[in-house]
């Protein structure tokens, strides 16, 4: 009689093991699923700034080969108020880092 009662505890707290690790497993799959669509949204965001800017840009310039480079490669938080400043490396280029400068020339020479 002892031993059916063991193996009756032995297999209900599996049991419960099961469960509560099936559980977790769920919840985490649930919150790995809610970031996958946090991260997608961020990234759509990104990809709408980007689009606005190069129009920005072309409405500014038309340049569409320079817009869509520096689009392509100046991080996103990079702004101009002056895109035929940035184009003709003026005033406002000045003022850009070190690294943004070298986007910034690359693309231009690119786009000549």
């Amino acid at each position: 009689m002892t031993t059916k009662i063991f193996t009756w505890v032995v297999g209900t707290l599996i049991s419960a093991v099961v469960i509560v690790s099936t559980n977790a497993l769920s919840q985490q799959s649930f919150q790995d699923l809610e970031s996958a669509g946090q991260f997608q949204q961020a990234l759509a965001a990104v990809d709408a700034i980007k689009h606005r800017k190069k129009l920005q840009c072309v409405l500014s310039i038309a340049n569409g080969a320079l817009c869509e480079c520096l689009s392509r490669k100046l991080p996103v938080d990079t702004y101009f108020r002056s895109y035929d400043s940035i184009a003709n490396q003026e005033r406002e280029y000045a003022q850009l880092s070190a690294a943004d400068k070298i986007v910034v020339d690359q693309c231009v020479g690119e786009s000549r």
